[in-house]
Order: C-alpha cells, then sequence, then structure tokens
C-alpha cells in the first residue's frame, strides 16, 4: 500500500500548491470553477459538502463563499495545516478533518455534495472510493470531480509522443523534487486508463446519473503522419446519485 508514502509527498508540497492555489483563488481559476460547481451542485442554498483531497482548500474556499456548510478533508496533515491558514485569511470556517478518500469516516447519506480535485488519479482503490462517495452522499445528492490523465503518457503511445513533443520543461514544483510521485504513479491504476471514460463507466455502474462531462483537449501534430490529433488532458464531470426508489427500476 502506498497511501502513508503519498501522504507524505504531499506533505512536503503543501507549501509550494498553497501558493499556487492562493494564485489561483485570485484570478481568473476561481472565477471559471465557481460557475462550474453552481452549474453542478443540487437545488438548495446552503448545502452539506465534503471536499475530498481539500489540499489547501481551494474548493472548500468557493463553496464556503457560497455560503455553503463545508467539510475539508485530506490525508495530509501539512495540507490542511495550509488550508485551515487560508481559511482564516478568505474569512471561511469549514471544518476540517484528517481522513483517506478510499475509506470515509461519515454516515450514509451525510452530504448534498461532494467535490474533489486533482485526487482521483493518486488513488490506489479508485473504485472503492468512489463506491464511498456514492454511499456519503444523500440520494439526489451530486459528485463533482476535476482531474486529469496526468501520467498516460506511461502506458499510452498517444500520450508519450505528445509528452515529448510538447513538453516545454519541467512543472513547478516549488523547490521539490517530484520523482518519488512521479515513480509511485506507474503503479497507480488510473495511470493506465483514458479518463474521463474511465471515471463515467465506473460511476454509471454504481449507481449515478445524469452524469455531464467538460473535457479540454490538447493538440499535437505527429511527425510522421502530420494528421493533428486531440487528446483528452484535463476534465470535470459531474453526476448525480439516484434518489430513493430509481435503483429498483434499473
Amino acid at each position: 500500500m502506498l497511501l502513508k508514502e503519498i501522504g507524505q509527498y504531499w506533505d512536503t508540497r503543501a507549501e509550494g500548491y498553497s501558493i499556487s492555489v492562493n494564485s489561483q483563488l485570485a484570478g481568473d481559476a476561481a472565477k471559471h470553477y465557481q460557475e462550474l460547481l453552481r452549474q453542478a451542485k443540487p437545488a438548495g442554498e446552503q448545502l452539506c459538502c465534503l471536499d475530498i483531497g481539500c489540499g489547501p482548500g481551494f474548493f472548500s474556499i468557493l463553496l464556503a463563499r457560497d455560503g455553503h456548510q463545508v467539510t475539508a478533508l485530506d490525508y495530509s496533515r501539512e495540507m490542511l495545516k495550509r488550508a485551515e491558514a487560508n481559511f482564516a485569511a478568505a474569512g471561511v470556517h469549514p471544518t476540517v478533518l484528517v481522513g483517506d478518500a478510499q475509506n470515509l469516516p461519515f454516515a450514509d447519506n451525510s452530504f448534498d455534495m461532494l467535490v474533489s480535485r486533482d485526487l482521483v488519479w493518486n488513488l490506489e482503490q479508485p473504485v472503492r472510493a468512489y463506491s464511498e462517495w456514492l454511499r456519503v452522499l444523500k440520494p439526489g445528492g451530486r459528485v463533482f470531480v476535476s482531474d486529469g490523465n496526468y501520467y498516460l503518457h506511461y502506458y499510452h503511445p498517444d500520450y508519450k509522443r505528445a509528452r515529448e513533443l510538447l513538453r516545454r520543461g519541467s512543472h513547478s514544483c516549488y523547490g521539490v523534487d517530484p520523482t518519488p510521485i512521479n515513480d509511485m504513479a506507474r503503479d497507480l491504476p488510473l495511470s493506465r486508463q483514458l479518463r474521463p471514460d474511465w471515471d463515467v463507466r465506473i460511476l454509471t455502474g454504481l449507481g449515478f446519473q445524469n452524469i455531464q462531462t467538460r473535457i479540454h483537449y490538447r493538440d499535437y501534430k505527429d511527425p510522421d503522419t502530420g494528421e493533428t490529433r486531440k487528446l483528452g488532458s484535463h476534465f470535470v464531470l459531474w453526476g448525480e446519485k439516484c434518489s430513493r426508489g430509481c435503483e429498483s427500476a434499473e
């Protein structure tokens, strides 16, 4: 199991990630995601929301600004420390909790909305995680996921070639060596899956409905054939837990 090692790695990234998140909160990224969250949320005001893998608190702050009650959960204690500082600076008051996205410490049917950003890709048991998320959502509740095909280049030839052609320097990690997570990602199941196709298939099988996706594609021109190809990069998706009674209709 890599859970402990993955958590320790993200502890080292907490400071730099917090800097990045605060920059996003002050810019267009916050406006973009705030609108998406408003589109995706279920009906009602002051919803009970769970931000899983909250990191320094980006989604938690956006939800709290809209008046929702937010629980912010992360396995990294250092991330949660940064989140608490960011909440105080933003004047919002989510509840902060240490926990594993794959084994949630909540009763069934606890939340109206569940959100996650850049978490699912680094889970060892993503199907179990999605099952847990379904369990803790209320009937009619919504799940909202923002993620990407970050390590598909290890196993998919088109993504590997595109990475080689399009790379413009290494990603900024604020002085932290990314080698540990790059190495661990080779053994993570979603590094082998084309997403969000995989997510839609799993969520549908679990009983989510009305699933919508928004996919950002990256173009690259194959130097051998001259063909321009579109590869799914980042995405968001949201879906609804089946309301009471509809399970028996399936």
